[in-house]
């Protein structure tokens, strides 16, 4: 059995959110020399929703871990594993695989808190061409709960510092009561590490607590109630709404004016000169 092997696996395990618990089985297995086997935990987790009713229960998540043998020599190694997620008062399970090369490395509780819908930020070191030591960037996770490939797997994806997301700037655009310096310190680290941050927000005419976690693909935030439905962005933010409204409604009335009369015959056959200025009023009543 190779020692060395086995003193890296049990780091990884360790380092992964598994801390000693597997130690002994992960021995067992390899000094049997087999060349495949999957280890199994569960790990019992409390979502946002249950610290504040206790009553909920905690959400209980699988892990199997899938470990194989190396062709060439006797070394094992850790390449993947599978999470399913049975959330407290919901009937059906939430499934993913984590390659652990592939999706750098995600940890137990990472991954407990992307199956909930969460995003995070982690640092990931990314190789470029005019470096020789990788590059360490911090890039933001999130599945697409949405949609499942032939697997049975969601789309894992990752939003890097080029693509603009900044959380700071996405806090600002909502309207959260009494929100200090220090508050809002707080929340963005509470949305990096994957965390739903309770807040007060100001919804309509009236102060609402709320459940926020980060939105990379969107610039923003989702909301929650207490009851965890989802609060619309029209709702936090109204006058937008209203603003569309009456860009519309301005639209129709200009539309109108522009249509043909069909008694008059210089509207119903324009000459060149005046196509140009109709389809410019068209266009500003659309």
């Amino acid at each position: 059995m190779n020692e060395q092997n086995l003193d890296y696996l049990k780091k990884s395990l360790d380092y992964l959110g598994f801390g000693s618990k597997l130690n002994d089985v992960l021995e067992s297995a390899v000094s049997r020399g087999l060349p495949a086997f999957t280890l199994g935990v569960t790990q019992s987790y409390t979502s946002a929703q249950a610290k504040k009713n206790p009553a909920l229960g905690s959400d209980q998540v699988k892990f199997m871990l899938n470990f194989n043998r190396s062709k060439q020599s006797d070394m094992y190694f850790l390449n993947d594993y599978e999470v399913t997620l049975n959330k407290a008062g919901s009937a059906l399970p939430v499934r993913q695989v984590f390659d652990l090369e592939k999706d750098n490395r995600i940890t137990a509780l990472q991954a407990y808190k992307l199956l909930n819908g969460n995003s995070l930020e982690r640092d990931v070191y990314t190789k470029t061409e005019n470096s020789e030591s990788p590059e360490k960037k911090k890039v933001w996770f999130k599945l697409n709960l949405d949609v499942q490939d032939a697997y049975g797997n969601h789309p894992l994806k990752k939003f890097y510092p080029e693509f603009k997301f900044e959380l700071s700037d996405a806090i600002d655009k909502y309207p959260f009561k009494s929100m200090t310096e220090q508050g809002k310190d707080s929340m963005m680290k509470m949305l990096r590490s994957g965390h739903m941050a309770p807040a007060e927000m100001m919804v309509g005419k009236k102060a609402v607590s709320v459940l926020v976690t980060a939105n990379p693909q969107f610039k923003g935030l989702d909301v929650y109630d207490k009851n965890m439905a989802i609060i619309r962005q029209d709702e936090i933010f109204p006058k937008k709404e209203e603003g569309k409204e009456l860009t519309e409604t301005a639209g129709q009335k200009t539309s109108q004016k522009n249509e043909i009369d069909p008694s008059n015959t210089e509207e119903r056959f324009p000459w060149e000169n005046q196509r140009d200025d109709n389809i410019a009023q068209q266009e500003i009543g659309r």
